[in-house]
């Protein structure tokens, strides 16, 4: 795989980082019809378990199967799926080396009232599964957001320390936010995320890899 010089230099940012964790990322950096631009689109779905499947799949019943989802991403030519366990252990043998994976390792349900998500995946299941990196998501405004951040590092490291990618999704959540004032966040968030990857960058710092989701 011959890297070009927009994916070399943005690798170039975490020296920090082990060269198999820049492989990794470097692996989604250059995936799909973006490849090498220094831009990403990564499809997330955990509708199936967390928003639970007949809201977000009664409209379109042929994503009920998670193959639907593998076949979707690598269809659009985007860099990565990112899904949680149960998903990706659906379709990982069958679509093994079509498209990076990024296992996401914590979730929650749409019954919950806590801003808070239990980790059910690992980075062994990552390695396992032969993902490109894992996911994690953080509520910043949740009174469980210090134990979310220290799970999160943890897992960081662990995921690093054997050559994965690490990506965050960040959602101001509970504390003082008003239903609206989260809305009018993600908002922002969302419109940060057209943006170039090094503004995106700049505004993360390091504490993950640069990503651009869409949802």
């Amino acid at each position: 795989m011959k890297i070009t010089r927009k994916v070399r230099e943005i690798l170039s940012w975490y020296e920090a980082d082990n060269p198999g964790t820049k492989a990794s990322l470097a692996r989604i950096l250059m995936h799909g019809r973006l490849g090498g631009t220094g831009k990403m689109v990564i499809l997330p779905v955990d509708q199936g378990f967390e928003h639970g499947p007949d809201r977000s799949f009664a409209p379109n019943p042929p994503a009920y199967d998670p193959h639907y989802h593998f076949r979707l991403a690598i269809d659009a030519g985007l860099n990565a799926f990112a899904t949680p366990l149960g998903m990706i252990e659906a379709g990982a043998d069958s679509f093994a080396g079509q498209i990076p994976l990024i296992l996401k390792v914590n979730s929650c349900n749409s019954w919950a009232t806590e801003k808070d998500q239990a980790i059910y995946g690992s980075v062994e299941d990552a390695l396992r599964l032969g993902c490109s990196a894992i996911g994690y998501t953080l509520y910043p405004g949740s009174p469980h957001f210090n134990e979310m951040l220290e799970e999160f590092r943890e897992l960081a490291a662990e995921a690093k320390a054997v050559g994965l990618a690490v990506v965050a999704w960040s959602y101001p959540r509970g504390g003082k936010l008003t239903k609206e004032g989260e809305t009018a966040l993600d908002v922002d968030v969302a419109h940060l995320r057209q943006q170039p990857l090094e503004r995106v960058v700049s505004h993360l710092g390091d504490l993950a890899d640069p990503v651009l989701v869409a949802e």
